[in-house]
């Protein structure tokens, strides 16, 4: 079983998920039963941050126990960009003598995990300075370089008599995201180029939370857990099923959330409905809507019909953040700081505060020249 993204704490406007969460922890082991599934792949953000509640833990804690423990499954774990890399891997020495592994920094990706005829390679969320210092490589600056870097080391030791596998969590090129993904960086340097992996028989990814976002017959992702943000609201949901029988058969899974979740577009006349409500009584809910401005305390109201409602917005104030944020990456920097001045004292930048605001900028260029 190959899942990933579990963001186990994760909020929507400050609504906890733990319970969906523990009700599709539940239904995973339930599959592991039902499908006689004998080791366990989580590639990266097991928590949604990375010092994680304590009840994130204790639900985490309690998953891990009904596979490892109870039903004696090897599992096979590496940090995400969201886990607090060094916290995950405390006890990892001790873990590993229940079989459970968990690869939380670059050198726990060279020694291959092997299970009957396979070598697993679990390379962790690596940011690119870590690489550039561990294999002291200034010219490593990339998502991509730093990799690069791990995988030709992995490729001078690599079994080729045996499959191989990689699981790993990052950013696939070409993959499609959504809005609940923190970025690694800003611009493309987070990109990976799949190539990277072609020597490898498959590649068991997290990060990207839909399961289909790259096309391809040896690299997947798992996609999420749940459906974390509205944007993933017509993604399935699910994991994902390795078979090897002399090939690698992959199988994606779906899992039925205990809510699942919805947007409506609309005026506030057409949802205020009884009979239209009943259709979304226990989905999490995103409304857009026209005609509310004279309706008093519109939230209030809602919520009775929609106890799941997490979010409403006016249509015309969604429209103007839009067109807002079009014009924002339109502006050079420096007009985008004085636009943020406007925004927020109600202010234009004072003729002094502009010239400062040149010359800081004219010494982050000629830094980066250097």
């Amino acid at each position: 079983m190959h899942i990933g993204d579990l963001h186990i704490g994760r909020t929507i406007n400050q609504h906890s998920l733990l319970d969906d969460q523990e009700y599709l922890l539940k239904k995973l082991v339930n599959k592991i039963d039902e499908l006689n599934i004998e080791l366990l792949i989580i590639a990266g953000d097991i928590y949604d941050r990375s010092l994680p509640s304590k009840e994130s833990v204790l639900l985490f804690e309690t998953f891990v126990k009904m596979v490892n423990i109870e039903r004696k499954i090897p599992i096979l774990a590496v940090s995400g960009n969201h886990d607090g890399a060094e916290r995950l891997g405390y006890g990892k020495s001790w873990f590993k003598t229940h079989d459970f592994y968990i690869s939380t920094e670059i050198e726990d990706s060279f020694q291959p995990i092997t299970y009957e005829s396979v070598d697993f390679y679990l390379i962790p969320y690596i940011e690119p300075v870590e690489a550039r210092f561990y294999f002291n490589d200034d010219m490593i600056t990339t998502h991509a370089s730093a990799y690069e870097a791990i995988i030709s080391k992995i490729e001078e030791k690599m079994d080729r008599t045996k499959f191989n596998i990689v699981v790993s969590h990052l950013f696939i090129q070409g993959g499609n995201e959504s809005d609940s993904e923190r970025p690694l960086t800003l611009g493309a340097v987070e990109h990976v180029p799949q190539s990277l992996f072609n020597m490898f028989d498959y590649v068991a990814l997290g990060h990207l939370h839909h399961p289909f976002a790259i096309q391809s017959e040896n690299v997947s992702y798992s996609g999420s857990l749940m459906k974390y943000s509205f944007s993933e609201v017509n993604q399935p949901k699910g994991f994902r099923m390795l078979e090897i029988y002399g090939e690698i058969k992959n199988s994606f899974i779906p899992l039925a959330p205990l809510r699942d979740m919805a947007v409506i577009e609309g005026s506030f006349q057409d949802v205020y409905d009884e009979a239209y409500a009943s259709s979304f009584q226990h989905d999490y809910m995103r409304m857009v809507l026209t005609d509310m401005r004279h309706i008093n305390d519109p939230m209030t109201k809602l919520k009775q019909l929609y106890p799941n409602l997490l979010e409403l917005r006016h249509a015309d104030d969604l429209k103007a953040e839009e067109t807002s944020a079009v014009t924002i990456v339109e502006q050079g920097d420096i007009e985008i700081m004085n636009l943020f001045s406007t925004e927020l004292t109600g202010e234009m930048l004072s003729a002094e505060q502009l010239k400062t605001v040149a010359r800081l900028h004219k010494g982050d260029e000629d830094i980066a020249t250097d």
